[in-house]
């Protein structure tokens, strides 16, 4: 995706990213639900979440690396947080994206959107909310 088509599909990528959250916030509740539950709306999720990482990757054209698509089978409160994770780092690309787009915007493009932009804009995101940065557990 170049960054001329990027200033057209932002506000379809925040949808997007928005229904990401959402999904990220369904999977955390599923995490305190009972077994059954869970594993119904885990197993719905990773059909979400394995089609919205095709679509991310797609976007950034970044190129799918070799691990795309693995995500833990079980279905257990775990399984349920770090799904929940995946799609806020998928959420939190989309607003990297978006971010670059924007300052593509603000000056003529050169040679497009590269990896270098998208990595860029994810830093600049987490700077900006650093709730999304992944904290580290202090064992003192």
């Amino acid at each position: 995706m170049d960054g001329y088509a990027a200033r057209g599909d932002g506000r379809r990528l925040r949808r997007i990213a928005a229904l990401l959250v959402a999904l990220a916030a369904l999977a955390e509740q599923a995490a305190g639900r009972c077994y059954l539950v869970r594993c119904l709306v885990l197993w719905l999720l990773r059909r979400a979440e394995a089609a919205a990482e095709a679509f991310v990757f797609d976007q950034t054209g970044v190129p799918v690396p070799a691990l795309a698509g693995f995500a833990a089978d079980g279905n257990g409160p775990a399984d349920a947080l770090r799904l929940a994770a995946r799609f806020m780092v998928l959420a939190a690309a989309l607003g990297a994206l978006l971010l670059v787009a924007r300052r593509l915007r603000r000056r003529p493009a050169r040679s497009g959107l590269t990896f270098g932009h998208v990595l860029r804009g994810f830093s600049r995101l987490l700077g900006r909310w650093p709730h999304l940065a992944p904290k580290l557990n202090d064992t003192s």
